[in-house]
């Protein structure tokens, strides 16, 4: 019994030596270790298909936003103003459709900040840093009026730098 703990032991030594010989250790010096980059950047591209990607997929989850129907947006930041459009279901209330494009506006900003860190963040009484200097030229339509090619049910453009509450009729 003696002999057979002693050659297994001598067995996982030589294992152990075997394997520490064959392994090259990068724990000291990893071989693709990148420092941070603390640089700051100026007149970043924002990447319009990913900006819509998060867009449809935030505000027009079924679960978290059942009166959605569409989005689109427009940034023509070189001109001052940011174009939405927001299509809602037809039985959404007029108190739900102000909520939800409030949460659609402050989203498209802070899509813009995630990335660009120039913008800032929505708050509670702020559009955020994406409409501090761009209008929002807004068009809200209900999902039947919308298809139809008719009219929007609302219509406004909100100032630069301006944060306003949605009065919408039925």
């Amino acid at each position: 019994m003696r002999k057979v703990t002693r050659k297994i032991l001598f067995l996982a030594v030589c294992y152990v030596v075997f394997l520490s010989g064959c392994m090259k250790s990068n724990i000291v010096k990893p071989k693709e270790y990148m420092e941070p980059d603390f640089n700051l950047y100026n007149n970043i591209v924002l990447d319009m298909k990913q900006f819509h990607t998060e867009i449809d997929d935030i505000y027009l989850d079924e679960e978290e936003y059942p009166m959605a129907s569409a989005v689109d947006f427009d940034l023509q930041l070189d001109e001052g103003f940011v174009e939405i459009t927001v299509v809602v279901k037809d039985d959404t209330s007029a108190k739900d459709t102000a909520e939800y494009v409030d949460a659609v506006i402050k989203g498209i900003n802070d899509e813009a900040a995630t990335q660009d860190y120039n913008y800032g963040e929505s708050g509670e009484n702020t559009f955020g840093g994406l409409f501090q200097n761009n209008e929002i030229r807004l068009k809200i339509y209900k999902e039947t009026e919308y298809k139809g090619g008719k009219e929007p049910m609302y219509e406004t453009t909100v100032p630069k730098d301006t944060y306003m509450k949605f009065e919408i009729k039925s």
